[in-house]
């Protein structure tokens, strides 16, 4: 082999390496970028269920409000006039009371005011005694270090992911106890949800296509890993289901994806 051929050699290979060097570089680029978009979008989405709420509590829910104080009149003057359309007023005010309860919970559910008043440990402690009375499943729920307001996009990742998995309780695992733990320390907050119910096959949800996406799972987890954290599901079926999700508080840890979820089936620690 010539010299003239061993150095034209060495310089396509010294091209192919800055190439594919560029190429890494806008490939890394392009993956921040769609990060900082995806970040936004969600932001964007969750400014928009709180003003959709805002108007359901109120506009809907003060018109329901005065609605039903004027049939509270009517119905104290009709049975005051012993009027045959008391009944009637007495349907119309029942109707109007559960119609008004059922906006005020699709207000908060939407956005919880609360979450931006009061924080994230009192608006958790809403949300667990809220599914508690619909579900008719006790909830357990401890915190520990939540003194102080998080950041915004901590707050309202780690309320979702409840909801979510709160709501997936009550549609599927027949439970009959579920345990909701946040520790929050000075760099890293944790979330654990676990229940005892009927569980199913955590590797399957994680891996699901379609409308249900996998019940939730996959949009959890994206979720949580936009903001850098790390989501781990274990479950089989009949050994209940435990959700283990950490998140930084440190901005310096937003930017960065991570690809640590673990699609597992194990049983959960009994202890």
């Amino acid at each position: 082999m010539t010299n003239e051929l061993v150095t034209w050699i060495e310089q396509q290979l010294d091209q192919l390496s800055r190439e594919n060097a560029r190429l890494l570089q806008r490939l890394a680029d392009s993956e921040r970028r769609f990060r900082v978009i995806s970040q936004g979008v969600l932001r964007v989405q969750e400014a928009e269920r709180g003003r959709i709420s805002r108007e359901l509590h109120d506009g809907v829910g003060q018109a329901l409000t005065g609605l039903k104080l004027q049939l509270d009149v009517l119905e104290r003057e009709a049975a005051a006039g012993a009027s045959p359309l008391i009944a009637r007023l007495g349907e119309l005010k029942e109707l109007t009371e559960r119609t008004l309860n059922d906006v005020r919970a699709l207000s908060h559910l939407l956005r919880p005011q609360m979450l931006d008043d009061l924080g994230l440990a009192p608006t958790l402690r809403w949300l667990t005694r809220t599914f508690e009375a619909r579900a008719r499943v006790p909830v357990t729920f401890e915190h520990e270090g939540l003194r102080e307001r998080l950041d915004p996009d901590v707050e309202i990742i780690v309320f979702r992911v409840t909801q979510e998995a709160l709501n997936n309780v009550a549609k599927y695992a027949e439970a009959s106890h579920v345990h909701v733990g946040v520790t929050c320390g000075e760099a890293r907050l944790t979330l654990s949800i676990e229940d005892d119910g009927t569980g199913f096959d955590a590797g399957a949800a994680l891996r699901a296509t379609g409308e249900d996406q996998g019940c939730g799972v996959r949009g959890m987890r994206d979720r949580v890993q936009l903001f850098g954290g790390t989501f781990a599901l274990n479950s089989v079926p009949g050994h209940g289901t435990r959700i283990d999700v950490e998140l930084s508080l440190t901005h310096a840890d937003k930017s960065g994806a991570s690809d640590t979820s673990r699609e597992q089936g194990v049983v959960p620690d009994e202890s």
